[in-house]
């Protein structure tokens, strides 16, 4: 029995069948098949109902299923603690919110080359929403995404917050007091998509301000929306910290709200019981790289926990 024969049972138990591991592991289907014929002889006994389509355990690989899941923790705490992180290897799927894609992401690939270099790192730059749905899939192992993000099986780190707010093109006449979401609905707004972590957010808002959200152009992209608004289209909320510049330089302006809309988490997530200890490493290096504060003057304070001790 090798914790590679393990961590493919576990790989095949989660994804749901053995050619979706095999994807996962980046292995053939024949290879991971063979896997799991070793693992079975060195127990002596069945551990997949192979009769169906699915991967389904028998009894006594629902017994196993526990065990080898602390047995391969185990493996990954000493590949973690003791090992040289700069022997490591292997390729890690990595989704990227745009935000973080747009700002500090070469920072983090830079700390990853140097503490990892002989690691691949396979990106993926998406909204929050499907980050999250291909974590879950198995077709990523982390994700930087807006926060919260919730599930039982899943790891969340914070990694600081960013500041939205509204924005106007800087030649435009708007009253210089604060606006309510009615009085900011009654310009063109230009909106994030509804598959952004900001539409319910910012839906919620108008709704309590008794008016409707109904931007003239939605957009996924935060980039292209400061863009547009610079273009002198409309109103948008874009990120404080990435629009600086432009609001120095006056092509933007910033928008006084009443109320404020709160500050926005950005995290990174991953799966509780995750195979590669790498993960659970990378997702610290983001917390290291963040540009973002890790505390928001509206958001209840958060202490930096002590950095965990060096593998390198």
């Amino acid at each position: 029995m090798h914790i590679r024969q393990l961590e493919t049972f576990i790989r095949i138990v989660d994804s749901g069948s053995f050619a979706a591991a095999a994807q996962a592991m980046h292995a053939t289907q024949s290879t991971i098949s063979a896997r799991m014929r070793e693992l079975e002889e060195s127990l002596g006994v069945p551990l997949f109902d192979r009769s169906g389509h699915r991967a389904v355990l028998t009894p006594r690989g629902r017994a196993l299923l526990p065990r080898a899941r602390r047995m391969v923790g185990l493996a990954a705490d000493i590949a973690r603690d003791i090992g040289d992180a700069r022997a490591a290897s292997g390729t890690v799927r990595l989704g990227v919110a745009g935000l973080v894609a747009m700002t500090w992401l070469p920072r983090l690939m830079a700390a990853l080359r140097e503490r990892f270099p002989a690691v691949a790192i396979q990106l993926d730059i998406a909204l929050t929403t499907p980050l999250v749905e291909r974590l879950a899939s198995g077709e990523l192992d982390l994700a930087i995404a807006t926060g919260p993000v919730q599930g039982a099986r899943l790891q969340c780190l914070s990694l600081g917050y960013d500041e939205f707010v509204w924005m106007a093109p800087g030649g435009m006449r708007l009253p210089r007091r604060a606006l309510t979401p009615a009085e900011l609905a009654e310009w063109p707004v230009l909106g994030l998509s509804e598959a952004s972590h900001h539409y319910p957010v910012i839906e919620q808002w108008f709704s309590a301000g008794k008016a409707s959200y109904a931007p003239v152009v939605s957009c996924s992209n935060v980039r292209v929306l400061a863009d547009l608004t610079m273009a002198g289209l409309g109103v948008s909320l874009l990120p404080l910290r990435s629009c600086a510049r432009e609001l120095e330089s006056g092509r933007l302006r910033r928008i006084p709200t009443r109320p404020a809309l709160p500050p926005v988490e950005f995290v990174a997530v991953y799966k509780r019981d995750a195979l590669d200890p790498l993960v659970g490493a990378i997702a610290e290096l983001a917390r290291a790289t963040s540009e973002f504060p890790l505390t928001s003057s509206r958001s209840p304070s958060r202490r930096r926990p002590a950095p965990p001790p060096s593998t390198s």
